[in-house]
């Protein structure tokens, strides 16, 4: 989880670098709010540690946190337990949890799927198996792919993979697909909503609708160093499960990019925030805001020193398929994820769809008394499931009217 907390702060930096030096926007930043999902990431490159062999193998359970594979089954079996499928049975209230964490396989027919995968992918994962022709159904997969992440995502995100993603040269798609819709425990009254300014991370105050808090009841809420915690429980499911969203908030209007390197150069900091008292504030607003992001990530990841699978000499994904012919080199070529998220009164919905695409190559402090949490400049948020401490989905909010 931390090389995942350490990608998303990674990525909201380059987002801030480089929307302030956009040469097509010479008269503003043009920045953009960021979300991914971390166990999205986390499960689809699982599945490919069981397919993985030697080397691979052991930067990818080093990557992941693993010990071993019998480590990382243990990990997966958290993991799928928390992402387990809840359907909101109560149609005519908003105070359930829906959730769902899917997996699919799709490998050419040109490679046999080895047997010992085929039943952990099955069984461990839950996956959907398929062998399919990608020399000459590339466009046709593509298709059942996107189909798949829509139906996966309950429409949220239609499409994955980007158009000539597939070719005669792709030979499989490892993808995992997280759904998440969740009421407030307490739901914020809509009728209280107002526009206030938002103070963007650069440019102008902005005015944006923003959630007014119940200052009557108790919150959750911390004040550290620099920064302020404020957590917003769910309603739980059928089971044990509780899922809460935190907002970290810098002190400073211009406090965020300090607050992300912070995280990204010790990510374990992030432990005493989830550690919070339970206060009365003087006021809480949080602004309302609905934006996707999409990501190409396999760069990224190597300079997390995974390089193992994308290289084409030394990639061994011996356990997963069957590739016997020594001009035949797969490595991972691409690693997609799309994610979205809205915020909104009643509580939140929000969605992620991982990808990895393999080809062949041949030959080639103490808090006053009634503090007060007002999320009027740039913060950042994340959904998590209490018991297992698993992050669902991380972001930063540089401006609410972004979509």
């Amino acid at each position: 989880m931390e090389n995942c907390l350490r990608m998303a702060c990674q990525l909201t930096l380059k987002e801030i670098s480089e929307g302030c030096n956009n040469e097509e926007n010479r008269e503003g930043c043009n920045y953009k709010n960021f979300v991914m999902s971390p166990m999205s990431i986390i499960v689809a490159l699982s599945i490919l540690a069981f397919g993985s062999r030697g080397r691979t193998l052991e930067q990818l359970l080093d990557f992941l946190e693993a010990k071993d594979i019998d480590d990382l089954k243990a990990k997966v079996s958290l993991m799928m337990s928390a992402g387990a499928p809840v359907e909101n049975t109560n149609t005519n209230t908003n105070e359930g949890l829906v959730l769902s964490s899917l997996n699919g396989v799709w490998i050419d027919q040109r490679f046999p799927m080895k047997p010992s995968f085929k039943e952990i992918a099955e069984t461990v994962f839950g996956a959907e198996t398929n062998a399919v022709d990608f020399v000459n159904e590339a466009e046709i997969v593509t298709n059942k792919v996107n189909l798949w992440a829509k139906n996966a995502t309950k429409g949220l995100i239609e499409k994955v993979l980007p158009p000539d993603t597939i070719d005669h040269k792709t030979v499989f798609i490892l993808a995992n697909a997280l759904y998440f819709k969740g009421a407030w425990l307490n739901a914020f009254d809509a009728k209280l909503t107002r526009h206030k300014y938002f103070y963007p991370h650069d440019g102008e105050p902005i005015q944006v609708p923003f959630m007014n808090g119940d200052t009557k009841e108790k919150h959750f809420y911390g004040c550290f160093k620099d920064f302020k915690v404020l957590k917003i429980p769910y309603h739980g499911g059928q089971d044990n499960r509780q899922f809460s969203m935190y907002v970290f908030l810098p002190n400073m209007i211009d406090g965020l990019q300090d607050l992300i390197q912070k995280f990204n150069s010790s990510p374990k900091l992030l432990d005493n925030c989830f550690k919070l008292k339970e206060v009365y504030l003087s006021k809480m607003l949080i602004p309302k805001f609905k934006f996707s992001y999409e990501f190409e990530a396999s760069e990224i990841i190597k300079h997390l020193e995974l390089t193992l699978p994308f290289d084409t000499m030394v990639a061994d994904f011996t356990e997963m398929i069957d590739y016997s012919l020594e001009s035949d080199k797969v490595f991972v070529s691409k690693i997609f994820q799309k994610s979205c998220i809205e915020v909104n009164e009643e509580g939140t919905e929000a969605a992620a769809v991982t990808c990895v695409s393999a080809c062949t190559w041949y030959s080639v402090s103490p808090s006053p008394p009634r503090p007060s949490f007002v999320a009027n400049h740039p913060f950042i948020f994340m959904v998590r499931e209490e018991i297992s401490g698993i992050i669902f989905f991380v972001g930063v909010v540089l401006n609410p009217l972004l979509g």
